[in-house]
């Protein structure tokens, strides 16, 4: 593509994001959907002899695809983020009742990007819209795996609080969405729980998390983080500060893996090379000043 190609395209994507916040969503999808329509065999492309091209957001991303399909090719982003194309024409759908679009565009995203909690929960939510409220379950269980962040954990306790609300289990419902508050405290989940609450009876209300565990057994409900993805973080941070001597990727990889843990250890290991980083900078500053 050339550099006038690539800024045609992040315009339009600007201009339908504009679109879309404004609630036109009849111009933002004809704009973006004008876009897609340009697509072809040749561009975007999606593998060449050497290289698979994927639409990740984040070394993160990238390091949990290389850890599940061990691929063998170099991977490389494409010159442009055609993952957010489809994924906003999908939202667009779904806001439009659309859903049959929406989950189309939004199958295009995922191929773009097969690991993005992001576009897996608003493929979830499609579906929960269209009522198919077992298989919302479903799908939320199966983006565990690709889940690297406490607000991505929180949706997704969030999603499972809003099936057991759905099926009348309101304790459950309760402990679901008390234990998203763990990774990310919302006030309108505090709303809810007070809510949901008026439907107990007092000896009922009482909310014990060790409980919890053993419900989302019981249930088939994954509890916590994926272990491989907090070790993979943990891991990487490690390899980083230990081995390559990079603390910025060290701090980055760290930080999620306090992120999903909440282990103060991890915290320190975190805040060392987010030390070594200020060091780093303010001696470089000293050395451009002298």
């Amino acid at each position: 593509m050339t550099d006038k190609e690539k800024q045609e395209f992040i315009d339009t994507l600007e201009k339908t994001r504009k679109l879309f916040h404004e609630n036109q969503m009849d111009e933002a999808q004809r704009t973006i959907s004008a876009l897609i329509d340009t697509f072809n065999d040749d561009f975007p492309k999606k593998e060449d002899e050497d290289t698979l091209y994927f639409d990740f957001k984040t070394a993160m991303e990238e390091s949990i695809y290389r850890l599940e399909e061990k691929p063998e090719k170099k991977i490389q982003l494409p010159e442009v983020p055609v993952s957010n194309v489809y994924l906003i024409s999908g939202s667009i759908a779904m806001q439009q009742g659309d859903y049959a679009t929406a989950l189309e565009r939004m199958e295009e995203a995922m191929g773009w990007n097969p690991i993005s909690p992001e576009i897996a929960f608003q493929y979830a939510e499609t579906v929960k819209r269209m009522g198919s409220i077992d298989q919302f379950l479903e799908l939320t269980t199966e983006i565990f795996p690709h889940i690297y962040a406490g607000k991505q954990l929180a949706q997704a306790y969030r999603n499972i609080a809003y099936y057991y609300e759905t099926k009348n289990e309101i304790k459950k419902a309760m402990e679901a969405f008390f234990y998203s508050q763990v990774y990310d405290e919302r006030e309108e989940v505090k709303k809810e729980l007070s809510e949901l609450g008026k439907h107990l009876k007092d000896d009922e209300k009482t909310i014990n998390l060790a409980e919890f565990p053993e419900i989302c057994k019981k249930d088939g409900i994954p509890f916590g983080p994926d272990k491989q993805v907090v070790q993979l973080a943990y891991l990487s941070g490690r390899y980083f500060e230990e081995n390559a001597k990079d603390p910025q990727k060290a701090y980055y990889f760290y930080t999620i893996a306090y992120g999903l843990t909440k282990d103060d250890k991890v915290k320190e290991k975190a805040e060392k090379q987010r030390q070594k980083i200020q060091e780093s900078k303010k001696n470089s500053e000293e050395q451009e000043n002298k």
